[in-house]
């Protein structure tokens, strides 16, 4: 196992900004306030704006309405999966995935706004009818990995969340609640750790808790052990790759080393 340095806990510890352990309603009203959230973003956007840049890469404001909307069709197909067992996945594949979203960004704003909302009602309907004995059902998640259905409603909310932000109209990471802004931040250390053993403590210096990968991981990282500290926010924004502002390295004793790296490819 990974040593830990008294300067590290993991978020699993007893920590106020945790709370209790996620449960499916939990997660349900954050995915549900997720979606007013954006649907309002999106209704106040200026329809002259839908092309304007979005903050994510190659996208307009457009894709990412479009992907907010397809990726709440693509989750109903595996509630569908976990409700009857015949498999459903999420994409046929990546360029259909793709194309999917293109064709979308050229709906109209009105189009756009019926596409999230009605998308969404139908994915909360197909959670609502879910019988509570499938909820651990086991399907396969757009990276190839195999999860709980009841997983599903956390992806969505992070998606909700983060894409927010993305639309480049206002929202801040600041408007993501904090145990959800806590929450993804322990998915990308995990992530990075599982998927590229890349192992990252993160230290939130507004929070009063640090965040390590979840699970044990190998006995030596395969980059070695990289701690960061800066506010919750900033080590958000840092891990998702959505900026670099704010967090910095530092050693096993707290101590400032020097800007952060760039953070590592997450999804």
């Amino acid at each position: 196992m990974h040593k830990v340095s008294n300067l590290t806990r993991s978020l699993s510890d007893a920590d106020p900004l945790e709370g209790p352990a996620p449960t499916i309603a939990a997660d349900l009203a954050l995915a549900g306030g997720g979606q007013v959230s954006f649907d309002r973003l999106v209704r106040d956007l200026d329809p002259e704006n839908l092309q304007g840049e979005s903050l994510l890469r190659g996208w307009t404001r457009a894709h990412v309405i479009a992907h907010i909307g397809y990726n709440a069709r693509a989750l109903a197909r595996l509630v569908q999966w976990a409700r009857t067992g015949i498999e459903n996945p999420m994409y046929k594949s990546a360029e259909s995935r793709a194309d999917e979203i293109d064709l979308g960004s050229a709906l109209s704003h009105t189009g756009l706004i019926r596409l999230s909302s009605q998308e969404a009602a139908l994915l909360e309907e197909a959670w609502t009818n879910l019988p509570e004995d499938r909820w651990a059902y086991k399907v396969k998640n757009a990276q190839g990995r195999m999860i709980a259905i009841s997983e599903t409603i956390w992806m969505r909310a992070r998606e909700l969340w983060l894409h927010a932000i993305d639309l480049n109209n206002g929202a801040t990471v600041q408007d993501i609640p904090r145990p959800a802004a806590a929450r993804i931040v322990q998915d990308v250390l995990t992530t990075w750790e599982g998927r590229d053993g890349h192992y990252v403590r993160s230290v939130a210096t507004d929070a009063h808790v640090n965040f390590q990968p979840a699970g044990e991981g190998p006995s030596e990282p395969a980059s070695g052990i990289l701690t960061v500290s800066g506010t919750l926010t900033d080590l958000l924004t840092w891990a998702t790759g959505r900026g670099h502002h704010g967090v910095v390295e530092i050693n096993e004793d707290g101590r400032e080393i020097g800007p952060a790296p760039a953070a590592h490819r997450w999804i």
